[in-house]
């Protein structure tokens, strides 16, 4: 942060004001530092001089009210105070006389994380208040089948027979159920070509979970939707062209896009309480980005994702127009609503370091892929670490997750010492996985797009 900062501090956060952003007013012991051009906000805490219970609900706060505009750092405690926040933390370096505690063994962040310091609150009164990062996913993707209707390029889904059975599902949700995850998302292929999907959709509700559906949204009908939206929180629709021409050219199939669009109106009517988009940035979308963004406009879309192309074995081409320049430029067009609805934001890994710092709060980074934050279950009922890197982990979520393949996917030992010390480094992790044992034959090798 070499460039000009303001520091607040006591007395309040609440009367500092510049272009439109209102801060919360801190405790003492808290102090933060704003950094304008970079959009960076450093919040140091003395845990020593401030009701740490209070002082997390703050934190929380200024989370939730300024990470779509700015980058939001913690410094002062540890991951384990703040275990669903844990990318916004920067640890202290590493002593020798650091001690641990007995969740450390839990945590995922065990060989990131220097330990506690002797004397630390954390080790005595406030240790009440940790608990170990990741210790169990934060979500579970059930991908029910790998039929469509649809033919799209993109897709990374291959052509499959096999699907999860009812009773199959009902079964893995109760094991994650008591695991305590708390999120469930349904998948494909297309979730909505499996005969028992209201169903299944119906007993992930009555057992608590939020669920989450993604969908084409073309196969709905006014009936299926009132029927299946009270047992949906947050639907992400795949939006792959602005108009009926372009998403059948990508999609492969023509007349569908009036029905896609009536669709996503009747879904957000129905009270679905998050509405997402999703689109794989193409060549078409770089040429005609302002039509896409109107449309997720008048769509009344909360979130609209943009993607990184990945190739696998359903999609084994690359567009030449998508390139790290490219994905630049397009920065250079989001940065100015960032924070402004639709949340437009990158959603797949993308190197960080390729784009201004200023441009982050766009970047959703790695955590949802890899194997780094969730699980995938196949059709034909193994765990895996994501769509697109087919290990079988087994048929166990916890055994999965526990997995030593997924351990040392999530070692960070291919972080080097640059990426090590990165602010950014817990959501940027380096990049794809994915795409670096495709396109450097091993996992643990640098991002294709890292030089």
């Amino acid at each position: 942060m070499k460039s000009k900062a303001t520091s607040v501090g006591r007395p309040a956060f609440a009367a500092f004001e510049r272009g439109g952003i209102k801060l919360l007013r801190p405790l003492p012991g808290i102090r933060a530092l704003i950094n304008w051009k970079e959009k960076t906000i450093l919040i140091s805490v003395s845990p020593r001089k401030t009701a740490l219970e209070t002082a997390r609900g703050l934190l929380y706060k200024a989370l939730n009210s300024h990470e779509n505009r700015f980058s939001v750092f913690i410094k002062g405690v540890p991951f384990c105070f703040m275990p669903d926040a844990y990318d916004h933390i920067i640890p202290p370096r590493r002593d020798k006389k650091t001690l641990r505690l007995s969740i450390c063994e839990r945590c995922r962040l065990r060989r990131l994380c220097p330990g506690m310091r002797p004397g630390s609150v954390f080790l005595g009164r406030a240790k009440k208040l940790l608990k170990a990062v990741l210790e169990i996913p934060n979500e579970i993707v059930f991908e029910l089948n790998r039929r469509c209707n649809l033919s799209c390029a993109v897709c990374s889904s291959r052509s499959l027979n096999t699907e999860l059975s009812l009773p199959e599902i009902r079964a893995h949700l109760a094991r994650i159920r008591a695991l305590g995850v708390k999120n469930i998302r349904f998948t494909g292929g297309e979730p909505f070509l499996h005969p028992k999907i209201s169903e299944a959709l119906a007993a992930a509700k009555k057992l608590g979970f939020y669920v989450l559906v993604n969908t084409n949204a073309t196969l709905l009908s006014r009936g299926l939707i009132n029927q299946v939206s009270p047992f949906v929180d947050n639907i992400l629709v795949s939006m792959q062209g602005c108009d009926a021409q372009s998403d059948a050219a990508a999609t492969g199939v023509s007349g569908l896009f009036a029905k896609k669009i009536s669709n996503i109106r009747r879904l957000r009517r129905a009270g679905v309480s998050v509405l997402r988009l999703g689109t794989v940035i193409s060549r078409d979308l770089l040429e005609n980005f302002e039509k896409y963004l109107q449309l997720a406009k008048s769509l009344k879309a909360d979130v609209w994702e943009l993607y990184r192309p990945m190739r696998s074995a359903g999609n084994n081409t690359a567009d030449a127009a998508v390139n790290t320049a490219a994905l630049r430029r397009l920065a250079g067009r989001l940065e100015p609503q960032a924070g402004e609805k639709p949340l437009v934001v990158f959603a797949n890994p993308v190197p960080f370091c390729l784009f201004k710092k200023s441009q982050a709060p766009l970047f959703l980074g790695a955590r949802f892929d890899d194997g780094h934050s969730r699980l995938v279950l196949d059709p034909k009922g193994f765990y895996k670490p994501s769509y697109y890197i087919q290990k079988n982990l087994g048929d166990r979520p916890l055994r999965a997750w526990d997995s030593p393949f997924l351990k040392k996917l999530n070692g960070f030992s291919y972080l080097g010492g640059k990426c090590r010390r990165c602010f950014f480094r817990l959501r940027c992790l380096g990049g794809s996985r994915f795409m670096a044992g495709l396109g450097r034959g091993n996992y643990l090798k640098k991002d294709p797009w890292l030089r």
